[in-house]
């Protein structure tokens, strides 16, 4: 590819001497700019470049994300082919989308975390780039929570498609200029059936020079994305970690392999939605939280990043998905979690339900691989029971729980797990759209329910976490501990609260691992039956090695 690297770096250059590179690619095919990406992604993840951006047109071409139901094309492949529109499979986030020319696209390179920035944030900033370029366009577009991109009205200007892999981003943002909407007649946008897309041109009326627009465009990434623009996001807040909250950064080749099966699945984590600092360490040992039901939650809690709005209804596909996703990694320990939920009548149980039994039916008998001879004689050792094993981490089923655990009867077994979170004086801060009691009343619930239904015999186990550091009391966090052990929870993780999304809640206090340790000893005393006390625990961390049911 022949790119025109002068005039837009010049300018990334000349204005702020900053390490952002900014690269003109003019018009060119999308396979090529995606082969590009990734060379480039790589060697930002080796630190070899700084971060980058390529600014680019494309001839006629339309692509599919990573989650198949999202991808609908309104057009044979071989009517696109004989239209001279070129179809292409890729793995990022959303659904179906085009580019032609007119339309114009950039792809950031960008190390998230070198940045201090989370997922959720990037895609704002996405979002504010774009809507600062077409406000300088006189277009006035908004967000629509839910539904990442720009809209003017009920239609849409700009989309975004992305993709994280170790901490790196590649694939971006895509906003209407000046091209030609019919293509969009070919598929459904991002897979939002009725959506009506429209442009700069068809909103004012004006053609712009689009190398006007380029150089606009790549003076807001430096704004947004130089590091010399932004030393609030820097150095100085990780400084103030101590050295019991540092982490390497993850890799491995077992990392890649989870992050490739995920991607591929278009699957949710709670690791990535979360920012959770465990991810490097628990996709290393080939485990990772799978989060149903969308990355939208019906809450904001300000102790979390996943992104609060409207969420979509659920998707049929995913139960099998998530069974693909068991055999592909050889899972003998499953957890599952979900946002919530609260516009569906039964806060999301039954999709819980047939997560669970698609994986059961798909995946009866699956063992771990088993590579040194050491695993070999443990095999020998011990029996290892058939199927999949299951910890499901539930919302609070507000208004619902009676009908959720009900449903959920036909799931057993499982761990039952749900988070109080914190003490009871932070919920108004912290979790304001939950209740400390009804949290209790549901553990106490599920672990009647499910034994009363089953039989005496039958013993459900339960689970809860806490976090320490928001400003809770030593007497709070005992009393917590209490209360859960009066509602009959068998489990209990205490992990430090780190702020994952800088609209969080700041940290009050970073407690020492020997504090932990003291917690630990407690929880144990006041008969809980397992306990993992630690500053980097979390609700599922080290879940897999419980040996549970």
């Amino acid at each position: 590819m022949n790119y025109e690297l002068k005039s837009v770096e010049a300018v990334a250059q000349k204005t702020t001497n900053c390490p952002l590179r900014v690269y003109d690619c003019g018009l060119a095919e999308y396979r090529e700019v995606l082969q590009q990406q990734h060379e480039l992604r790589e060697k930002r993840r080796r630190g070899e470049i700084p971060d980058t951006v390529l600014i680019v047109e494309h001839p006629p071409v339309i692509t599919l994300g990573a989650r198949q139901s999202a991808n609908k094309l309104q057009a044979s492949r071989s009517t696109l082919t004989k239209r001279r529109i070129d179809v292409v499979d890729i793995r990022r986030g959303g659904g179906t989308t085009a580019h032609n020319p007119g339309q114009l696209v950039f792809y950031p390179i960008l190390h998230l975390q070198e940045l201090g920035l989370g997922i959720s944030e990037y895609i704002r900033e996405l979002e504010a780039i774009g809507a600062e370029l077409l406000q300088q366009s006189g277009v006035s577009s908004r967000r629509r929570k839910g539904f990442p991109g720009l809209w003017v009205g009920d239609k849409k200007i700009a989309s975004i498609g992305a993709r994280v892999s170790k901490f790196v981003t590649c694939h971006g943002m895509a906003i209407n200029i000046q091209n030609d909407l019919s293509i969009f007649d070919f598929i459904v946008p991002c897979g939002l059936d009725g959506v009506e897309m429209t442009s700069v041109l068809k909103e004012t009326g004006k053609r712009y020079s689009m190398s006007q627009v380029k150089e606009k465009l790549s003076q807001l990434l430096i704004n947004h994305f130089s590091t010399s623009n932004e030393p609030q996001i820097t150095s100085d807040e990780r400084r103030k970690l101590p050295p019991w909250l540092r982490r390497p950064l993850p890799a491995g080749r077992t990392y890649n392999a989870v992050d490739n099966v995920l991607s591929s699945l278009g699957l949710q984590t709670i690791c990535t939605n979360a920012n959770c600092p465990n991810r490097g360490e628990c996709w290393s040992r080939g485990t990772a939280t799978i989060l149903i039901l969308g990355n939208i939650c019906t809450r904001n809690c300000k102790f979390c990043s996943v992104e609060a709005g409207k969420p979509a209804p659920p998707d049929p596909t995913e139960p099998a998905r998530i069974a693909e996703m068991a055999k592909q990694m050889h899972l003998k320990y499953l957890v599952i979690t979900s946002v919530n939920r609260d516009d569906l009548s039964d806060g999301g149980a039954a999709h819980f339900r047939d997560c669970i039994n698609e994986v059961r039916q798909q995946c009866p008998d699956i063992h771990p691989v088993r590579n040194s001879q050491t695993d070999k004689n443990t095999a020998r050792r011990e029996k290892i029971s058939n199927g999949v094993k299951f910890e499901i981490l539930t919302p609070d089923f507000h208004n619902c729980q009676a009908r959720a655990l009900k449903i959920l009867r036909d799931a057993l077994p499982f761990v039952f797990a749900h988070n109080v979170e914190t003490v009871p004086s932070l919920y108004p801060v912290a979790r304001a759209g939950g209740n400390y009691q009804r949290s209790l009343n549901l553990l106490e619930m599920a672990k009647e329910t499910f034994r009363s239904t089953q039989g005496d015999s039958f013993e459900i186990v339960t689970k809860s976490s806490i976090m320490l550091g928001l400003g809770e009391t030593d007497a709070e966090v005992e009393q917590v501990l209490i209360d859960l052990r009066n509602m009959g929870c068998d489990r209990i993780t205490i992990g430090q609260y780190l702020k994952p999304s800088k609209n969080s809640l700041e940290v009050a206090e970073y407690v020492t691992p020997a504090k932990f340790d003291w917690w630990k000893q407690r929880a144990i005393d006041l008969g809980f039956s397992w306990v993992i006390s630690v500053p980097f625990a979390r609700s599922s961390y080290f879940a897999e090695q419980e040996n549970t049911l």
